[in-house]
């Protein structure tokens, strides 16, 4: 009997011991904690905010493609019977941006405006992380402009791109950029923010601003925003905003040779689709 005692008891402690191993899986089992240098969760901001770009590249291995639409009249100049603006014409683009790294990738973008051609490499430097405040892209290229009669035609540029991810949904975003002409004037210099916020349905506002360039007086500031969506490989964006333009060197001298006034309201839409080839990672 006194050695029946112990024996089950022991008993007892091995089938307690194996429920609770059944119950609490082990610590191999469990996810392990993100590293400080693991980059943060993306919000689908994707690699264009509203006209301006992002530090996102495109992710390796895919083609992203990209349209833009801006009416030409602005809602407050429009009436009823033109639909305030909408049955006026409009600035489209189309581009074109492969990323040949997770880290860089090479873009085209064509606007109507102008015949414009944007040529652009961009290569991610800091990403994001618990040890990494921001988010650091560089960004160089050309605008290239082929309309007859257009001064200072190529139009070499650099761009610094920054982003803050401060909660999900909530990005901020600074692009100290240099273009060595706009419409009127040379080696201009500007800063474009941007900030975005979550809306309900997965919707995220998005807002940007260019401030006047300080070296021109009749420079304006201008303004766009839009809310986005992001839905089975693509961003949808409906956009209002003053000004027309989409490439750099319209945007950074305040100055658009397409002319807007600050008080100005023009609608337009950005659509983008990515396409994953075999082996690409999404970031």
């Amino acid at each position: 009997m006194r050695t029946l005692l112990p024996a089950a008891a022991l008993a007892a402690l091995f089938l307690a011991g194996a429920a609770i191993a059944q119950q609490t899986p082990p610590d191999s089992y469990l996810p392990p904690p993100p590293g400080p240098y693991e980059p943060v969760r993306r919000d689908a901001l994707g690699t264009r905010l509203i006209n301006g770009a992002t530090p996102y590249p495109v992710a390796a291995r895919t083609l992203e493609l990209l349209f833009t639409h801006r009416f030409h009249e602005a809602v407050n100049d429009g009436s009823s019977h033109d639909l305030w603006g909408l049955d006026s014409g409009a600035d489209t683009g189309i581009g074109l941006a492969y990323g040949v790294t997770r880290h860089f990738d090479l873009s085209l973008y064509r606007s109507a405006f102008q015949e414009d051609f944007e040529l652009a490499g961009k290569f991610l430097f800091l990403e994001q992380a618990a040890r990494v405040p921001l988010t650091l892209s560089l960004r160089a290229g050309a605008d290239l402009l082929r309309r007859p009669g257009v001064a200072d035609s190529s139009r070499p540029f650099a761009q610094l791109l920054l982003a803050r991810r401060i909660a999900p949904g909530v990005n901020l975003l600074a692009s100290p950029s240099w273009v060595s002409d706009t419409p009127r004037l040379k080696n201009a210099f500007n800063v474009p923010l941007g900030f975005t916020f979550p809306l309900p349905g997965k919707w995220l506002a998005e807002l940007e601003y260019v401030p006047a360039n300080r070296d021109l007086d009749e420079s304006r500031p201008a303004w766009h925003l839009a809310f986005s969506k992001a839905l089975g490989g693509h961003i949808f964006e409906i956009v209002a905003g003053n000004s027309r333009a989409t490439t750099v060197d319209q945007m950074l001298g305040g100055d658009s040779a397409a002319g807007f006034q600050t008080h100005d309201v023009r609608l337009g839409f950005n659509i983008v689709r990515d396409f994953h080839f075999r082996g690409s990672n999404t970031p």
